[in-house]
């Protein structure tokens, strides 16, 4: 009776971390990138795409990196809203919250309530992060979807972190470590 039991326990150790090493492999492999336009660092899977969306002047300019895979799409963006360094911290500080709140009032409008939102510190940039769960009665092709979002502001650049695409590849490691990956250049 013993050994059945320490079989079936072995059985379901086996199956949870056979079950866990599936879930980590829903998200795409990822490898070091920066973009030096853009002066940013992250973990992103292969095949980026850079564009520039030129504005009126540099404050105006976006800077966009891009990758598809696995049916999701992971991307920073840039802008460089103060190009010249400020010592005043308390007033980057306040620029920096509108800046997020501004996007956090873009966001609802545009997916709804978030199902998650923290405000948070990465690579000394603050921020905020984001998640959307989108119910597939609300999608064109009527598959769940999760947009997860991720702003900072470094003093001078306001990165935008997005990944949208199915539950099992924005739940995965994979996924949080490009998230957690972006700063900037070093």
């Amino acid at each position: 009776m013993n050994r059945v039991l320490s079989a079936l326990l072995l059985t379901a150790v086996s199956l949870s971390i056979f079950a866990g090493q599936s879930a980590q492999a829903a998200g795409p492999k990822l490898r070091a990138f920066t973009n030096e336009t853009a002066r940013f660092d992250a973990l992103m899977p292969a095949g980026v795409t850079n564009e520039t969306i030129p504005g009126k002047n540099l404050v105006d300019t976006e800077y966009r990196s891009t990758a598809h895979v696995s049916g999701a799409k992971f991307q920073v963006r840039v802008r460089v809203l103060i190009p010249i360094e400020i010592d005043d911290k308390d007033l980057l500080d306040q620029y920096g919250e509108s800046m997020v709140e501004q996007a956090e009032e873009q966001y609802i409008k545009a997916f709804g309530q978030p199902s998650s939102s923290k405000r948070m510190t990465q690579n000394g940039s603050k921020g905020k992060d984001f998640t959307f769960r989108i119910s597939g009665s609300r999608t064109r092709d009527g598959k769940d979807l999760v947009i997860r979002r991720r702003i900072l502001f470094d003093g001078q650049r306001l990165y935008q972190v997005i990944a949208e695409g199915a539950p099992s590849v924005m739940d995965s490691r994979q996924t949080n470590d490009f998230m957690d990956s972006v700063g900037p250049m070093l």
